[in-house]
Formats: C-alpha cells, sequence, structure tokens
C-alpha cells in the first residue's frame, strides 16, 4: 500500500472527531477539565461552538494573528458553567498525560510494491529541509558519510517527493480537576412531548370553535327574540287601545257580556306584551332587584291554577315552601323560566294524575337558593339527554325548541346561577337550579 493512504487515516480521524462531538452534545451530561490553575482544556456538553473552540486553543502559536482566543461573552459562560457545577458537583482532582510536541525535521517517502516495503525509498530531513539520512536504491546512508553525487541525489528525491512531519513528543503527567453535571435529556421527552402538544392544541381549537358556535346560535336566538317582540309590540298596544274601547262602551251600555269580554281580553293581551317585554330583554342585561322566590312561585301557581282545568288531565302544583333568603334577579324573566318549565311537565305528562312539584331550599356551604323542580311526567328520550338546552331541540311536531334554551339562558347569563338535569326516566324528571343569594 501506499504511505499516502496516510491521508486517507487522517480523514477517517477527523470523521470519529466530528461523530463523537455530535454525541458528546446529545448527552445528558457535560464536563470541563481545567489544570491545576484552573485553566479550561476540555469542555463538553457546554455550548457546540464552545467546545469546538477549546479543542483548536494553541497556545504555542507566536504568532497574534494565528492564535484563537475566546470572548468576553464566552469566557462568562464558561465562569457561569464551572461555577454552577462546582455548586451541584464538588470537582474531582485528576491526573492527566499533556504532550509537549515538537518538530523535529521532516520525512520525504515515495512508493514501493507491497512485497517490498522494506526497500521504501525515503529521506529523512532537519527542520530546515538538509538531508540527514535516506534510503533511495540501495542501503541507508547518512549524510556524513556520503558522498557529493549521494547528496545532491537526496535534495533532488525531497524536491519531488510527497513529505511528512517528524514530531518528537514528551508527555509528561499533570494534575488537574474535573467539572461535571447532569442535565434534563430533553431528547427522551421530545417524542412524547409533540403528540401531547399536538393533542391539546386540537382540543382547544375544537372547544374555541364549540364556543364560537355557541355564541352564534346565541346571538342568532337573541336577535331573533327582540325582532320578535319589536314587531309584535306596536299590534298589542293597538289591541289594547281598542279593549280599552271596548270596555268604555259596555259601561255606556250596562252589557255585562261585553264587559266580561273586554276585561278578559284586556288580560289577555297584557299578559301578551308582558311576554313580549320578556322576548326584549334578551340578548341585553336586564333589571336586577332583590326577589323573593315564595311570591314568584305563588304567582306562577295562580297563574296556571286558571288554566289547568281547561287541559285533559288532573295535575296538581305542589308548592313546598322553606324559609330562603332573596335572590338578585328579575321577576318577569324568573316568572318566565317556571312558565316554560312547567308547560314542558304539562305537555310530557302521560298520567291520570299528575303533579309538579316546587321545592327551595338555602344551601349555606355556598351562599346559594337551591330550587328542586320535579314532575311525574314521561321523562326524556336517552338520545335527546344531552341535547334538552340546545337550540331548536324540540319533541313537539310544532314546538320551537326555545323553552329549555331561554331557561338555561335566563339562569346561567343573566342570573349567575346554574340549571342541571339531576334525573330523568319513564316516571318523570328532575332538576336542580341554583341562584345565588343576593
Amino acid at each position: 500500500p501506499s504511505v499516502e493512504d496516510r491521508e486517507l487515516q487522517q480523514k477517517l480521524n477527523e470523521i470519529v472527531k466530528q461523530e463523537s462531538s455530535a454525541i458528546d452534545r446529545a448527552r445528558a451530561f457535560s464536563f470541563i477539565i481545567t489544570d491545576a490553575e484552573g485553566n479550561v482544556m476540555v469542555a463538553r456538553g457546554v455550548a457546540p461552538e464552545l467546545d469546538a473552540k477549546i479543542d483548536n486553543l494553541d497556545t504555542t502559536k507566536v504568532n497574534a494573528d494565528e492564535k484563537i482566543s475566546l470572548t468576553e461573552d464566552e469566557k462568562t459562560l464558561l465562569a457561569a458553567t464551572l461555577a454552577r457545577m462546582r455548586e451541584k458537583n464538588p470537582p474531582r482532582e485528576i491526573s492527566m498525560l499533556l504532550e509537549d510536541r515538537q518538530l523535529k525535521g521532516y520525512v520525504y517517502y515515495g512508493d514501493a510494491d507491497p512485497s517490498e516495503m522494506v526497500h521504501l525509498p525515503f529521506v529523512i530531513t532537519d527542520t530546515a529541509g538538509v538531508p540527514q539520512k535516506w534510503q533511495i536504491w540501495d542501503d541507508v546512508v547518512i549524510a556524513d558519510n556520503a558522498t557529493v553525487q549521494e547528496r545532491e541525489r537526496a535534495r533532488i528525491f525531497v524536491q519531488n517527493a510527497p513529505a511528512s512531519s517528524m514530531i518528537v513528543t514528551t508527555p509528561e503527567s499533570h494534575n488537574g480537576y474535573f467539572y461535571y453535571e447532569s442535565k434534563p435529556y430533553y431528547g427522551l421527552v421530545v417524542p412524547f412531548m409533540v403528540p401531547f402538544v399536538l393533542l391539546v392544541f386540537g382540543v382547544v381549537c375544537f372547544l374555541v370553535y364549540q364556543r364560537i358556535k355557541s355564541y352564534e346560535h346565541s346571538a342568532i336566538w337573541g336577535g331573533l327574540a327582540k325582532e320578535t317582540a319589536h314587531q309584535l309590540g306596536t299590534p298589542i298596544s293597538s289591541l289594547l287601545a281598542w279593549a280599552e274601547l271596548l270596555h268604555e262602551r259596555s259601561r255606556e251600555t250596562g252589557d255585562a257580556t261585553l264587559a266580561e269580554l273586554s276585561e278578559s281580553m284586556q288580560s289577555d293581551l297584557e299578559r301578551l306584551q308582558k311576554t313580549t317585554a320578556r322576548f326584549g330583554m334578551i340578548g341585553t342585561q336586564p333589571p336586577l332587584t332583590e326577589v323573593n322566590m315564595a311570591e314568584i312561585f305563588q304567582e306562577v301557581e295562580a297563574y296556571f291554577e286558571k288554566r289547568l282545568p281547561h287541559i285533559s288531565r288532573r295535575v296538581e302544583i305542589q308548592l313546598m315552601l322553606h324559609e330562603a333568603p332573596p335572590v338578585r334577579a328579575n321577576a318577569q324573566l324568573l316568572h318566565w323560566v317556571f312558565e316554560n318549565l312547567i308547560r314542558n311537565s304539562l305537555d310530557a305528562m302521560d298520567k291520570a294524575d299528575g303533579w309538579v312539584q316546587i321545592e327551595p331550599t338555602h344551601d349555606k356551604r355556598h351562599n346559594d337558593v337551591v330550587i328542586r323542580y320535579a314532575d311525574n311526567g314521561s321523562g326524556i328520550d336517552r338520545e335527546n339527554q344531552r341535547k334538552i338546552f340546545e337550540p331548536g331541540m324540540s319533541t313537539k311536531t310544532h314546538g320551537w325548541g326555545l323553552g329549555l334554551t331561554v331557561v338555561q339562558r335566563i339562569i346561567r347569563e343573566y342570573h349567575h346561577g346554574s340549571i342541571r338535569m339531576v334525573k330523568t326516566s319513564p316516571e318523570g324528571t328532575t332538576f336542580e337550579i341554583r341562584l345565588p343569594v343576593a
């Protein structure tokens, strides 16, 4: 083999060094080796560029332009790293071999057949390039014993042959210190963290999308309710005026039947006007005052007592009143809440003797008024239980699906309370409503 194969070996050494440096950077372990005076000689895992720069430091170079020196920032980083390592783990004293490399001359060489490597031509010179020993064709020749022709032949060989430095090393033992620290190896965690982060991001995006869709639904239904109330306001006011005229005419003529009809019309129109006023509150923040819930329940009971005899089955509204503090609420909207709940109960009633129970209590721990609303209707189907508060969800042929949606919005958004379905079965349904105490 050619002696020039040494160049290939040098390239292989460089590749191995690069690979080992990459492995060092990936490790969760970093260290610094200093001499006895504290000068950094080797660094691994501090910073890739700084580690490589320390490897290439050469304090033996005299020319300032050729020297590699550390910047102030790099010196600060090294000092901070050493201080951190010293705090975590006490440095260990070590012994190491340092080579004093000295250039003694050059070796000029040629090629030879593998079977005749013993006859490899070479010339050894001093640092000035003057041949000192050589073997070109015959035996080894020393300059002191060579003829003029032999010296000239060696000089010509030097001019034409490749050269390699001849370096003498004198290893010596020195003391130093080994600083180290273990760092968290995020490379092991990242493969598991990336799917987790993507999952969290996906969940957040889905929740934001759901929230936006919910706001869109609320805005649509709120706008529809306000527009409906606005459109109905004028004809209802006109009908009230006509009912008042009929009532005046009944007084003038003394017609008792006309008086009764005009009073009933006026009562229903006032009720309709109150309903449109409720719709007009949807989408705005209604005024809140201290409200006694017992009075609300009694008024709702009185309202339905006039209408219950006209339905095909017997239904009883049972008020189980307990002492409870007032809540800060809008009385008209709370009327609407329980009217909607009772209407739903009446529509779902499939038993000859039906009942609706309303029971308020005081939760002193959370300072809430807790209202238990229950009926013995047919219950809610399993496939509809998760959708009962969604706009448009109705099991009735001509239903709007706004009853429980309005109830939830009034309780949660306007009164900062909560409503949830506690249980449902063919024997009935129970809701729990919580309202903060005033």
